[in-house]
Formats: C-alpha cells, structure tokens, sequence
C-alpha cells in the first residue's frame, strides 16, 4: 500500500488505531499501565463510545457491502467476458462486498456477546475479523487478489491466503505473535481461554477496544482501494461519518494507548 493513499482528511495515525509499539517497562510503569486499563474498561463514558462505535461500524459495513454488492453485479466487464464464475459484473467489486459484509456481521455478533457476557464467544468472531483485515489489505495491495479470492478454490484459498501467507506478503505489516494471542483468546479451545470465562468486563473491555482498532484498519484498507475505484460509491459517501466516529473513539477511549504485548 502505497504512503499517503488515504484520501481526503484521513491520515493514517489519526483514523487506524494502531497499539503503541511495546518497549521495555519497569515495574512501577507496567503498574501504571495496569490501573490505567482498570479504569478506562470501567468507565461508562469510555464503555459507550465502544459499544456505539461497534454498531455504527457494522451498519456501515452491512450497508456499504450489500450496495457494492448490486453494483459489482450489474457493472462491469467480468460477465460479458465469461471471467465470472457467478456471472457477476466485477467479481472484484463483489469480493470486496462479500467482505465487508462478513465483517459487519463478525462485528454486531462480536459486540452483542461481549455485551451480554459470553467473553469466549465474543473473542473468536474477533480472530476471524483479523484474518478479515488480512484479506482488506491484501485486496487494496495486491492487484487482482479480490477477483482471485472470489474465484478461488479451497486448495487455492490454502495456498495464497492462508493467515500465514498474507502475513509473510505483507512483509511485517501483521505479527505473527498478534495472531497467535488471539488463537489462545478464544480462536482455539485451550487452557488459557479460562480466563474469558471469568466474567471479568475489564478484560471485555480490552477486546472491544482491541476490535475496533482492526475495524478501522479493515475500514482504511477498503478506503484506499476505493479511492481510484468510480463505482465505489457506497465508501465514498460513508467516508466523512465514519472519520468523525473514530476520532471521536480516539480521543475518548483511553485503552488505545496501551502498549501491545511483547
């Protein structure tokens, strides 16, 4: 992805919450920023915009990906030219579409369980929305990897997009060792799950804020595909209202300066 793709008034520290990259802490320091994660997940100001945020997120995502949806499968040349496997117009288009349409329903169900308590649940739909902004980017970098995807097989699926094979095309982008802590929250049935079985919403609360920062880098990877992508529309009106809602989670939300895991 080229520097400075985004367009308009989004800037890339500003609009995808990245987490602070970890250095080495003393004890006193990491205490701090133990009682400064207690706090941030307890406080209902900080605990609605997530919520909020999640709900506006996933609207913007069902809607925006089923009217990409009609338009991939009216325009374009793919249908006419017989690359189409489901007579589409732009399987890219479509692919695209497909995506944010999972995300949508990844993120309402993510949230809602979070919500009502069910932690473990919750943080298995959040593995897949990483594997998500996986696939968001490697269709915004990659030429032709959306059209690929959706014409893929299940042996071609494994082959070039696979978690591990993006993260190795993506050359540092996505660590490794991220994937692997969310495998352990909840992707996998392991021990350590034991602890999303607590009923401890300080620890929900760091999972919700952790799933917005990838909805928006899913949200700016799609963004930047579309800013040279005409029938795109459904991103291009949505762009102004969903850079007001996460800055406003930015400044608000004070979990996003945590530091990441080692």
């Amino acid at each position: 992805m080229n520097a400075g793709c985004l367009r308009g008034p989004f800037v890339e520290p500003d609009f995808r919450s990245r987490p602070v990259e970890q250095t080495h802490m003393n004890d006193e320091e990491l205490e701090g920023w133990k009682a400064l994660s207690r706090i941030a997940a307890a406080d209902p100001a900080q605990v609605a915009i997530r919520y909020q945020l999640a709900s506006t997120t996933a609207e913007t995502f069902s809607m925006a990906g089923a009217e990409l949806h009609v338009i991939g499968h009216i325009l374009g040349a793919d249908r006419v030219r017989g690359r189409s496997l489901g007579v589409n117009g732009s399987d890219e288009i479509v692919a695209v579409s497909l995506l944010l349409r999972i995300a949508g329903q990844l993120v309402s169900a993510s949230a809602d369980l979070f919500d009502d308590g069910r932690h473990y649940a919750a943080a298995g739909l959040l593995r897949q929305l990483v594997e998500v902004e996986y696939l968001a980017w490697a269709f915004d970098a990659r030429d032709s990897d959306a059209e690929r995807w959706l014409r893929s097989t299940v042996e071609e699926r494994r082959e070039f997009f696979a978690p591990a094979k993006l993260r190795d095309a993506a050359k540092g982008r996505f660590r490794g060792k991220d994937y692997g802590y969310h495998c352990e929250l909840g992707g996998h049935p392991v021990p350590r799950a034991a602890i999303l079985l607590s009923g401890d919403e300080s620890i929900s609360q760091l999972l919700l804020s952790d799933m917005l920062g990838h909805t928006g880098r899913i949200w700016g990877h799609v963004l930047d595909w579309s800013a040279n992508e005409p029938w795109a529309e459904p991103i291009h009106k949505r762009k102004e209202s969903m850079y007001s809602a996460y800055m406003t989670w930015k400044q608000t939300d004070r979990l996003v300066e945590l530091p990441m895991p080692p």
